[in-house]
């Protein structure tokens, strides 16, 4: 009988507030959670470690993510000998491995792939307001920020071991890149199980949420999420049931400014919950009917899956990472980008289901999300984490001959 294999020692390195209302670093929060409790060790570095005192200004806070790299690197060097893994967001370490004094496996972790998201980027930009000239230089400061982390994020690409991505979408975006000579894992996200079964035991009866007809959003507000389309898909759904409601949640702007971009200052059949905790959100989506996920570029779409798992059917764009949770409900729950009718014809539809069809779907969308625990994906990566550590080992072994 084989020993078991010693446990690894992880270090997660992320330039945001270990926060787990932020999407990102909850990824890394749920697994460091699963990888401790199967007896690995696992440390973080994160902004506030960097910066422990709050920012001055907005421009202060953005000065720091160009700082947060050198940060970091400092760190390592300091630390090198106390980990085997690096597992850290693209672009925040983007060094040579031999600079940083690290012998173990760097893994470059994507939350949403950089190269799409600038894409998305453009295109919004094209189509939204100008730029006003009063703001030049505020304009001028944010673009320098963004050019530096492309830099830095491209740098990550071609100097890390290993590349983890949440979807096959960002896969295929790479496999072209001659520059790119890392390995490559498609790892998604999850729910851990005792939230999954808090999501399913909370939800009220199918009659009740059909009746009551509630819709749900979950997300940062802003245009990549949707948010101009809003009240058009609204509109839609109000024409043929007057009496739904919309709530939005985790906004991270407060009911006013979301309101204001909906254009429906007084309209009592709308609510905003700009932040909430995630014990709080079984008993909050328990009456929704519907989810609606109108983002327009993911990384994987934690959204989706919580929503999925209250047994909300949820209607996504058809882009990376809804795509790839929603693959066997594509007829029905996806929607080209953009659509707008298609997203409020779905609803129009799901709303309208006879009441055995709906429980079905329902139960077909707790299915969807349960084959997503972390539990599993966080054993998943460590064997794919021992396998690199060990061809690193057999390469450094081989060059020492």
């Amino acid at each position: 009988m084989q020993p078991s294999p010693r446990p690894l020692r992880i270090l997660t390195i992320v330039n945001l507030p270990w926060d787990a209302r932020l999407g990102a670093s909850r990824v890394w929060m749920e697994l460091a959670r699963e990888w401790a409790r199967a007896g690995h060790s696992v440390e973080k570095y994160c902004l506030t470690d960097a910066f422990p005192e709050p920012p001055y200004s907005r421009a202060g806070s953005a000065l720091r993510q160009i700082l947060f790299p050198r940060k970091a690197a400092d760190y390592v060097r300091a630390h090198a000998d106390r980990f085997d893994v690096i597992d850290c967001l693209i672009g925040v370490l983007p060094f040579p491995k031999h600079t940083l004094r690290f012998r173990g496996l760097v893994v470059a972790r994507s939350v949403g792939l950089f190269r799409l998201y600038n894409q998305f980027l453009r295109r919004s930009a094209a189509r939204g307001p100008k730029q006003s000239e009063g703001r030049w230089f505020g304009h001028l400061f944010h673009r320098f920020i963004e050019w530096r982390a492309r830099i830095a994020s491209e740098k990550s690409l071609r100097t890390c071991d290993l590349l983890n991505l949440p979807n096959e979408d960002e896969r295929r975006a790479l496999a072209s890149d001659p520059a790119i000579h890392a390995h490559t894992i498609v790892e998604p996200y999850g729910l851990n199980e005792q939230f999954l079964r808090s999501l399913r035991e909370a939800a009220a009866p199918a009659q009740q949420r059909l009746q009551g007809k509630t819709i749900c959003f979950i997300g940062m507000w802003g245009p990549r999420k949707g948010a101009r389309e809003w009240p058009q898909i609204m509109k839609a759904i109000w024409s043929h049931h007057p009496t739904a409601q919309f709530v939005f949640l985790g906004t991270m702007f407060d009911e006013a400014a979301v309101r204001a971009d909906l254009g429906a200052a007084n309209e009592t059949r709308i609510s905003c919950r700009p932040n909430f905790v995630e014990q709080d959100l079984p008993a909050i989506l328990a009456d929704c009917a519907l989810g609606i996920f109108p983002s327009h570029i993911e990384g994987f779409g934690l959204a989706v899956l919580e929503q999925l798992g209250a047994g909300l059917p949820t209607i996504a764009y058809d882009v990376p990472g809804p795509r790839q949770i929603l693959q066997g409900e594509k007829d029905r729950l996806l929607v080209p980008v953009g659509d707008i009718a298609a997203i409020a014809d779905r609803a129009l539809h799901i709303l309208s289901l006879p009441l055995p069809e709906y429980e079905a779907l329902s139960a077909e969308c707790i299915g969807v999300a349960s084959r997503y625990r972390w539990k599993e994906i966080a054993a998943n990566t460590i064997v794919q984490y021992r396998r690199e550590l060990t061809s690193l080992t057999t390469e450094a072994n081989g060059s020492d001959q």
